[in-house]
């Protein structure tokens, strides 16, 4: 008997971590969105939004990040059955959290499952990262990558390829989301503002930083891999849209987190604890002092690297 809907978790992501620019990113325990895909008898696609953080959110095929990969998906395999995505926004848009990948992933991840597609990794990738064209103005596969495959993922960007390694159980996720209004089109304003060359010694730079994460994860050094998030090509551009980045990362350094970092393309600032070394709880709340210290409220939490998207 075929299945007729078919609900799917899907989680925040944080991507970059510094040197790792389009090609790292990590997934988030919390928070997370819930995507519902239904057969329906009309034929097209039908998008509604609820949930805590729906306000704005477009409900237009075209214009929502879980419409347009399902259309995208559906126009390739050429099927004309209809369907209805009911998202349950949990992740809070243009934060630097991964919103419109989660949307997407989940809408993604339901239909293979309800049409039997058999879809590779690669396929479901590729898929998925078309939705961030609704946000974004191009198919970027970091966050999503690390939505559906969980863990810490690594992304050849423009292959839709990625591999994810789990981190240590020691691993402690901050996170610090200040309450400001992001401008429309957040992301690819943080992107205009990138240089379009980069010299050899920064090149070299953020190059070796990557590498000594990817190493120290593997190892399970936590410390290491926060010290090597350091990133001399994008964050220094970035860090001007964050009112409050330098405090909030003294103060959160001076916690004992091992590295901080803008979460994608922000504001919103992330942090690694190694749980031997240091409380996480402390960190989030120096953070939290950062961006007071600038007269900005924020929600600050600790989290864990999640599971990838799955069936609820």
């Amino acid at each position: 008997m075929s299945l007729k809907s078919i609900a799917v978790r899907s989680p925040a992501t944080s991507a970059n971590l510094g040197p790792g620019f389009d090609v790292f990113g990590i997934a988030l325990s919390e928070p997370y969105d819930a995507v519902k895909v239904a057969k329906i008898e009309e034929r097209g696609i039908e998008v509604t939004v609820g949930g805590k953080f729906s306000e704005g959110i477009p409900e237009k095929v075209e214009e929502n990040s879980a419409g347009l990969a399902a259309k995208s998906l559906l126009t390739h395999f050429n099927i004309k059955e209809g369907v209805r995505i009911e998202v349950e926004k949990g992740v809070k848009p243009g934060m630097g959290l991964g919103s419109s990948a989660a949307s997407a992933v989940a809408a993604v991840y339901a239909l293979n499952k309800l049409f039997n597609l058999n879809l590779s990794r690669r396929e479901l990738i590729m898929f998925s990262a078309q939705g961030e064209r609704a946000s974004a103005g191009s198919a970027h596969a970091d966050n999503v990558s690390a939505a559906l495959l969980g863990g810490f993922v690594i992304v050849k960007p423009h292959l839709y390829e990625a591999q994810s390694i789990e981190p240590p159980s020691n691993l402690a996720l901050c996170v610090a989301v200040p309450e400001v209004k992001p401008p429309p089109k957040k992301t690819g304003v943080a992107r205009s503002i990138l240089p379009r060359s980069v010299s050899l010694i920064k090149a070299v730079h953020n190059t070796s930083m990557a590498c000594w994460m990817v190493a120290s994860l593997t190892k399970g050094d936590v410390s290491e891999f926060g010290r090597a998030m350091q990133d001399l090509v994008v964050e220094p551009r970035r860090a001007k849209m964050v009112p409050g980045y330098s405090e909030v990362k003294r103060l959160a350094l001076e916690a004992g987190a091992a590295g901080v970092v803008i979460s994608g393309a922000g504001p919103t600032m992330l942090a690694v604890v190694d749980k031997r070394a240091a409380n996480p709880e402390d960190v989030a709340e120096a953070m939290r002092r950062g961006f007071e210290s600038v007269g900005l409220a924020s929600h600050c939490f600790v989290t864990t690297p999640g599971k990838g998207a799955s069936i609820i």
